[in-house]
Formats: C-alpha cells, structure tokens, sequence
C-alpha cells in the first residue's frame, strides 16, 4: 500500500510541475511548485526507517525538510536558467541590458566613399557614446538612444548586425569568453554624400522629398526628407551633468515630435503625396503596352473634356487655337483632356494592372520601412469613368511616395525592368569580412524595352521643348516629366518632378517633390537639373560610370 501511495505521491508532483511549466506564468508556477513539494515530501518523509527513534529520527526528518527546500530551489533555478532565460533577460526593466548596450562598441555607418554618417567615441569608463557627423543624414540613418527613445531608421532596421549579434559568432563568442565589450559590425551604404549634402541644400527649409537612385541597379544615391532632425541632439554627452543632459534632451525630443512638422517622418519613404502629372508616365506606358496607343495618335482637347457630366479642365495647352493633339504632344505639354482619354482607352482594369506593375498597392522591399502607395481607397472607385479618367491624369484618389515616384522613372530608363531599390551595399566585420551583401536585382519586368524606348523619347522631347524646359542641360538629353498635384483652393500645390539622364545610358534617375511649393516646372525641376547635372559632371572628372 505505501509503495501505491509513493508512486501516486510521485505522478501528482510530476503533474503540478509540468502544469505549471506549461502555462508560462510565474504565480501558478509558485503555487504548482509549492503544491508539488507536499507529495515529494510525502515520499521523503515515508522513506523514514520505523524503528529509528530519538534524536536520529529527528535528524531523518529534518533532513527530509532540507532535501524537499533543496529540490524546490533547484528546479527554480532550472526554470530561470532554461526556460525563461530569455524572457528574462529581454524585460524593459532588466538594467543589465542597458548597462551591456551602453557598453556595447555599435558598428559605424559609411557613405560609399567611406565618409562616416554614424560613429562611435569610447570613454574611459567603457560607455560607448554615438555620434552622427553627418546632420544631411540624420533621417535616414535614424537615432539611437537606449535609455530613453530607442532606435529608429537604418540604427533599428540593422540593429543586430550593429550591435554584433548577428554577423561573426566566432567575434561574438570571443567576447563573451573574454568578458569583452561586444563589437558590432559596420554598415556600407550606396549613398553618394556628396550627392547628399546637394540635394539637402537645394531643398533648404522647404517640406518635400528627394530621392535619386542609379536606375540600372537600384543602388540609392541620395534620399532626403524635410523638415529633417539632428539625431546628435538625442545623444548623452557623458561628460556633463546627469540632470541637464537629460533636460536638454528631453526639449529636443519634444521639438523633434512635434506632430505638425512630423520630422520623424521619412517623407522619402512613408509620405504620401498626390503624384500629379508624373502619374502619366504610368498611364502612358499602359497605353503603349497595350497598343490601344501610339506616340502619333492625335486626340481632341478644346480645353476641357466632359466624362458622364463631369467636366475636366484642360489649362496647359500651349495653343489655345488648336484642337487636335498627337499622344506625344499630350505628354510634352501634360494636356489632362488628352489623357483622360487616354485613361478610358486603356480602361479600369488596366490602369489597376499596370499602376500594381509599378509598385502601386504593392509593398516595396527596402532597407527601411515604406508606405504602401494607393490607387483608390474606395472599392470600385476606377469602375466610375470620371474616376477612371481623373486618375490617368495624375488625380483622383492616387497617393504615391517619391520613392515609388523615383522607381517608376527608374523602370522606364532601365529598358522597362523596375530594379530593386537598396541602401546597405554591404556589412562587414570588426575584422573587415564581408558577411551581408546587397546585389543589383529585378523587382519586375513592367513594360516591353520597346515600350520603354518610346517613352524615352517622348520624356525626352518633354523636357527639350515641353514642360520640362527649365530641366535641361547643355550637352545631355534629359527625360522627365513634371507634376504639379492639386490640393484645393486655399492650398498651393505641391511640386514634383521626376527624370533620368542621360536618356541613351542613364545614370541616375530623380524624383523631387516640394509640399505646397507650386507649379513643379518652375519649382521641383530645376532642383532635379542641378541634381544631375553635378552628379554627371562627377562622373565625368572621374572617369567613372558613376562617383
């Protein structure tokens, strides 16, 4: 009968621990493991010889109680060690791991010329301390602030390679083994800085966007976004006083995000913007795909276009005596009338088609976090023609980033093959070995090289004699095209221009785009011309494809 009851003693505790194993909370694990202890006691306390009496048995049981506190504490301490380690140690209010990553020597950032954008100062206390040299790039390489705000940008998207948990095992386990400060790895991006600081400087205080990238690969040159933020001021400086620091980087948190400006906002990436007539690149190379168009088709603009009673205006024709338009000309001049009729023939199912061919309702992959760009909010909205006909135009309920903007520039200069865009070329170690790699890729082949060549050359001819004048340069064939989104009546629109160049063997492709900045041949365009043209000139001194 004792045996039965030892074994059942037995089972039930075996019972209570795996229960509370199971249900990952730490009060029912105390109760199960308290709960379990009366049976393991039991089975202690039974294993007391009978015939032992006096002081000896009083030692057995109190042995006994001993065993049982030695049992409990051990499979507590199991539990932490193994199986909640890493819940453990991943708490918010676990100070180890503040004191490890303030600790931690974070991997640098470079440009692609090796120009430092994110460094390192270690003091003599062993605290490492960020800094970010490069105020043009502040954005995009986000900020880092352990004890306070946390990360963002290229700090958060990277984190583990960074900090070196990922990337070298053998560097981390050597660290570990040694009691050393881990040492994360280093980033390598594609940015030209030079490119960089031109494009922050030429958007100055102004709200918008710019992004360049090399067409053929994807590789993004430059990436701007404004109003822009200082990630140095989130940064402790170790060597003053505790309280002010915190203060004053308390005050610059609360600038920073401030929700009006949005300055934590990558407007490159994640602002979403009406593309306006650069959203007739897309609705132009469907109709040439689809061969319901030819740059010579003429259509009928009088100035305005009526769909169903809805009346779209028609103020850029360059003529008002003329009526009728070549398909070519309907771009030069972005004649809205024209390409209302442009978006009917191509029809509703194909505007969807092609716009998700170029990356509209379709995640991009990037290095960074990137907003989804819209066709439509509303179900059925492109089965309306006056709905069909406003979107083709560069209206309706389309939102775009200027990054979808730059990739769809892109994809015409890349013989209609849209390259994967990318930031971080490469990742290496302490040690200068290369353990990440980012390679030029196809993101999807959109319209025919044909196609492609076509629109080429009406881009071309926009910006040589169209609305894209105040984007040429001397001696290079420009293709582009402007945009200029309308908002309302109280609010000027926003300017955009998109192009590549040269138009034979592009280089680098561009989208601007200046919130409320007015009309984008006079305002984005001449921002892309100074763009490039620099960029090309590089080049050429160098001797290179590219600087």
């Amino acid at each position: 009968m004792r045996g039965f009851l030892r074994l059942f003693a037995f089972l039930s505790a075996i019972a209570l621990l795996v229960y509370g194993l199971l249900t990952g909370s730490d009060n029912i694990w105390m109760l199960t493991l308290y709960a379990a202890m009366l049976p393991i006691g039991y089975i202690l306390f039974s294993m007391v010889p009978r015939r032992t009496v006096g002081w000896r048995r009083n030692t057995w049981k109190i042995s006994a109680v001993l065993v049982v506190g030695f049992i409990a504490l051990s499979l507590q301490l199991l539990r932490q060690q193994f199986i909640v380690a890493n819940e453990v140690a991943a708490h918010p209010r676990n100070g180890r791991n503040l004191t490890t990553e303030l600790r931690t020597q974070r991997g640098r950032i470079f440009a692609r010329d090796g120009t430092e954008i994110a460094g390192r100062v270690i003091s003599p206390n062993g605290r490492v301390r960020r800094t970010y040299p490069e105020a043009s790039t502040g954005f995009l390489v986000g900020y880092y602030n352990p004890d306070r705000f946390g990360r963002s940008g290229l700090e958060e998207a990277y984190n583990e390679y960074l900090t070196g948990e990922r990337g070298d095992p053998v560097e981390r386990t050597r660290a570990t083994v040694l009691h050393r400060p881990p040492r994360g790895n280093d980033l390598i991006l594609t940015l030209d800085i030079e490119l960089q600081r031109q494009a922050d400087e030429l958007l100055g205080d102004r709200r918008g966007a710019i992004v360049a990238l090399d067409p053929k690969t994807g590789e993004v040159l430059a990436m701007v976004s404004k109003p822009a933020f200082n990630p140095a001021e989130l940064v402790r400086d170790p060597s003053r006083p505790f309280a002010e620091e915190q203060e004053r980087i308390t005050e610059a948190w609360e600038r920073i995000n401030n929700v009006r400006d949005a300055r934590l906002v990558n407007r490159a990436t994640q602002g979403l913007y009406p593309p306006g007539s650069t959203f007739k690149t897309v609705s132009a190379a469907a109709a040439l795909d689809q061969g319901v168009a030819t740059p010579g088709k003429r259509y009928i603009d009088t100035g305005m276009y009526s769909v169903g009673g809805f009346i779209i205006n028609d103020p850029n024709r360059p003529d008002e005596d003329r009526t009728r338009w070549t398909f070519t000309e309907g771009y030069q001049w972005s004649l809205n009338a024209v390409f209302a009729q442009i978006g009917l023939e191509v029809k509703s199912a194909g505007m969807r088609e092609y716009a998700r061919r170029f990356y509209y309702e379709r995640d991009i992959p990037f290095d960074l976090p990137v907003t989804v760009s819209q066709v439509s909010r509303t179900p059925g909205f492109l089965s309306d023609p006056a709905a069909l006909a406003s979107t083709a135009i560069g209206q309706g309920q389309l939102l775009s980033t200027p990054l979808n903007v730059a990739l769809v520039t892109a994809t015409i200069a890349n013989d209609g093959v849209m390259p994967r865009p990318y930031l971080v070329s490469q990742i290496k170690t302490p040690g200068g070995r290369v353990v990440y790699t980012q390679s030029p890729e196809p993101l999807q082949n959109v319209v025919s090289p044909e196609v492609a060549e076509q629109m080429t050359q009406i881009m071309v001819t926009t910006v040589e004699k169209g609305t894209g004048r105040r984007a040429r340069i001397p001696g290079i064939d420009v293709a582009g095209k402007t945009g200029t989104a309308q908002l309302g009546r109280e609010d000027a629109p926003h300017a955009l221009f998109s192009a590549f160049a040269p138009a034979k063997d592009p280089k680098i492709a561009v989208a601007v785009i200046v919130e409320n900045g007015g009309e984008g041949a006079d305002v984005a365009a001449p921002i892309a011309r100074d763009l490039i043209e620099a960029y090309l000139e590089r080049a050429e001194s160098k001797g290179e494809d590219g600087p």
